[in-house]
């Protein structure tokens, strides 16, 4: 079979984000409107993709605050990139941004303006999100039985935990993160920023984009990935864009 990148992943200007950042009032935590109101300007600049940093609801335990400091104040919003909490994990918005309602206006408003918004996608949890509770078997444990945080050494993350690819039967874990993929494609989203996808299976990426793109053509994968010529090219070949 003979596929064609869409026209967008062929070149593209990306404008990144962090909506609780956006909005008119510093004093305020910036929402799905809040980046509504500043398009004028993204369009003005010449880009035309909205990249979302994670729009998900962010952990409450081992909390960062902020600067990357190890204990978070009460109000630090904490990194969005230590997804899930008690509300919800990969297919929930972060309630402080706004709806689902409020985020199918940004798409809207976005498309009106010659903007597509892209959403980054990073397979990992914090402590509190809902597959740590449902699937501990999906994480790496120590010998006391807690499950590994994440490491980039000298660098620790106390407050998000890798998931374990490593599993004696991976279609459990492999279904369900492809339904994220498959959740926001059906809530409008057509670009995602996957994040570090040379560190998960090239097995999974396989078989994840394969099925994805055979149903949603026209959606498009970008690896936030440094790493080895040869591993580079194999996520290409398994199905990312750029």
């Amino acid at each position: 079979m003979i596929s064609v990148d869409p026209r967008i992943a062929g070149f593209a200007s990306w404008y990144e984000i962090f909506p609780r950042s956006q909005g008119s009032d510093p004093a305020r935590p910036g929402t799905f409107k809040g980046c509504i109101e500043r398009l004028p300007d993204i369009k003005e600049m010449g880009f035309n993709v909205l990249y979302l940093t994670p729009i998900f609801p962010i952990g409450e335990t081992n909390r960062v605050g902020r600067s990357g400091s190890k204990v978070a104040e009460p109000g630090d919003p904490g990194s969005t990139w230590a997804i899930g909490n008690h509300i919800g994990g990969h297919k929930t918005i972060n309630p402080d941004l706004g709806s689902m309602e409020d985020f199918a206006s940004l798409l809207d408003a976005a498309r009106s303006a010659g903007i597509e918004v892209a959403l980054d996608m990073a397979f990992q949890c914090s402590p509190d999100h809902p597959y740590v509770r449902e699937h501990p078997e999906w994480f790496n444990h120590r010998p006391d039985g807690s499950i590994r945080y994440a490491e980039n050494l000298p660098k620790k993350y106390f407050d998000i935990y890798p998931i374990n690819f490593d599993q004696p039967d991976p279609l459990p874990l492999w279904r369900e993160l492809r339904s994220v993929f498959q959740f926001w494609i059906q809530h409008g989203i057509k670009i995602f920023r996957v994040d570090n996808p040379h560190t998960k299976p090239l097995d999974f990426w396989n078989w994840c984009l394969s099925s994805l793109k055979r149903k949603y053509p026209d959606t498009v994968f970008l690896a936030e990935a440094f790493t080895r010529p040869k591993l580079m090219y194999g996520l290409s070949k398994a199905g990312f864009n750029e």
